[in-house]
């Protein structure tokens, strides 16, 4: 566990020292997130402890961005760090104007895929979607981010078994375009 933290930090840290080499502007910010689940028992939640996000842009209208996940579950009985992951999404952005503004903004719809790892029920989970939403930019600078995303997840648990099931969320991110 230890370690998957280590290799997580470290891989933020490289990455954020490779876009500050770059001349283009990239985002910083942060993706609160709450997770309740039908299989959860009642008034159990999961609260997203370190919500990083970053997304730069790749070519015209085309960025990547990455959301760290690391989530603590609250139980009635014992609560205790749940899941360590990451997401990683493609959104592409329509540009109805003829100028293309400095950072990306607007309606765009992604394809993205998440990975974590459930250290509380000894499961994997995979996750693939899409998500349709819209970037709020305010002066080039501040940016509010909503979206919604629906696809499947697969738990692969540690003892051979298998389920599928619907993913549905809700993304609210906040943060600032950096030079």
């Amino acid at each position: 566990m230890k370690k998957q933290l280590f290799v997580l930090l470290i891989l933020f840290f490289v990455t954020l020292n490779m876009f500050c080499q770059n001349e283009k502007q990239f985002f910083v910010g942060i993706n609160p997130s709450v997770t309740i689940e039908p299989s959860y028992p009642k008034g159990a939640f999961d609260i997203n402890i370190f919500p990083l996000v970053i997304e730069y842009p790749l070519a015209h209208n085309l960025d990547i961005r990455g959301i760290t996940v690391l989530n603590y579950g609250f139980r009635n009985l014992s609560s205790a760090l749940i899941n360590v992951g990451a997401e990683v999404s493609v959104p592409y952005y329509f540009m109805f104007g003829k100028n293309k503004p400095a950072v990306s903004s607007g309606f765009f719809i992604a394809a993205g895929s998440a990975y974590t790892r459930n250290i509380y029920y000894t499961h994997n989970n995979v996750s693939i979607f899409l998500e349709p939403g819209y970037n709020f930019s305010f002066d080039n600078n501040f940016s509010l981010i909503i979206d919604l995303q629906y696809g499947r997840t697969f738990f692969i648990y540690d003892d051979g078994s298998r389920i599928t099931g619907n993913h549905f969320g809700v993304k609210v991110i906040l943060g600032w375009w950096l030079k």
